[in-house]
């Protein structure tokens, strides 16, 4: 038998976290599907920022820092040197430990990406007065120390 979905269902009805979810998600499928238009897959664009922000992390700091695993990690760094977008090399101190730099063409590409994020940032909150945004900011952030307070 068929569900039947209600089609009369309201944001309004639907929990906090569960809207701030559906949001996210939009939000970065909509990110997503504008940097697939610069060639950049889709797990590319975080990466890139990150690295583009604090160039010299390892493998296992950028993992850490984005919450990714380390084999997935592993994976997208290991396509994305194969095309060129990074390069690793030693810790000038600690040979042990490898480096991960952005190569020319990977910060071309994280400055588009950096641009279309910021393009959707925008969009993402067109509809909000500047002071909207700011309390709306305040108001995520006061949930989000309370969530990771609480881990």
């Amino acid at each position: 038998m068929k569900r039947k979905h209600k089609t009369d269902f309201k944001h309004e009805d639907m929990p906090i976290g569960m809207l701030i979810s559906h949001i996210a998600r939009t939000h970065m499928k909509k990110i997503r599907c504008n940097l697939e238009n610069y060639g950049i897959q889709k797990t590319y664009g975080p990466i890139l920022k990150e690295l583009s922000v604090a160039e010299g992390m390892t493998q296992k700091e950028l993992a850490r820092n984005m919450c990714i695993t380390a084999p997935s990690m592993s994976v997208n760094l290991q396509k994305m040197e194969n095309q060129g977008l990074l390069t690793r090399k030693p810790d000038d101190t600690d040979m042990r430990q490898i480096r991960l730099y952005l190569t020319e063409k990977g910060k071309d590409i994280a400055e588009k990406a950096d641009r279309e994020i910021a393009l959707s940032e925008e969009k993402l909150t067109e509809a909000l007065s500047s002071g909207e945004q700011q309390e709306l900011k305040r108001l995520l952030i006061k949930i989000l120390k309370n969530q990771t307070e609480s881990e």
